[in-house]
């Protein structure tokens, strides 16, 4: 996993005067939870760009008072019109303790049912999982290179040692349309489809055309 160094201060004095004076100065006040302790903490804003504005999965190294913290963002709050970052909650990771995680999802290769024609449709951008910080992968690769016009790849071919995906078995995740052009080329035409087969024996004169041959 890729790792993004924050360089921490203690926060001394909370509320909302201190909150602002803090952004006013360019930074970003922070928590830190799920440790021993709750830790409040602020940091350059500049220094959050890397962890957030990305669609990468990165984990924030938190240097703070002495002591390096691991963790993941679990929590950010913006501005509504600006859009400016306001707040960050920090999750520490524990060797021991499984997170939920989101974790972007790369369907690698291309489908055999491409070059046939069909249309590749994906439903995920991230899966969210949850698994224990050293199983925690940085990007889910599924290769889909063997995919057929009309395959599905759902949730449950998907396999992780060590990582429960958190979205039903069932759901798909990638699929190979086949478009309306396809479908119409590989249908057989009327005219086709009414035709006799080559060699077939005609069909018998119904009994009412029988009986007027004998009159």
């Amino acid at each position: 996993m890729e790792k993004v160094v924050i360089n921490g201060t203690p926060r001394t004095e909370l509320g909302k005067k201190a909150t602002r004076a803090l952004r006013k100065a360019g930074n970003t006040p922070c928590n830190l939870y799920g440790g021993k302790e709750t830790l409040n903490f602020y940091a350059p804003t500049a220094s959050f760009r890397k962890l957030i504005f990305t669609p990468d999965f990165r984990v924030a190294e938190i240097s703070l008072d002495g002591k390096t913290y691991t963790a993941i963002v679990k929590d950010s709050q913006f501005e509504p019109v600006s859009d400016a970052l306001l707040h960050l909650d920090f999750q520490e990771l524990v060797d021991n303790v499984k997170v939920k995680v989101a974790i972007p999802l790369k369907l690698k290769g291309t489908p055999k049912g491409i070059t046939d024609g069909g249309v590749l449709e994906t439903v995920f951008k991230k899966l969210n999982i949850l698994a224990l910080p050293k199983d925690i992968p940085s990007v889910i690769e599924v290769d889909i290179t063997s995919m057929q016009l009309g395959d599905i790849k759902r949730i449950k071919d998907i396999e992780l040692p060590g990582v429960t995906i958190l979205h039903a078995p069932s759901n798909p995740f990638a699929r190979v349309q086949i478009p309306r052009a396809v479908k119409e080329e590989a249908a057989p035409t009327p005219a086709a489809a009414a035709a006799p087969a080559a060699g077939a024996t005609p069909a018998a004169a119904p009994a009412a055309d029988k009986a007027k041959d004998k009159k």
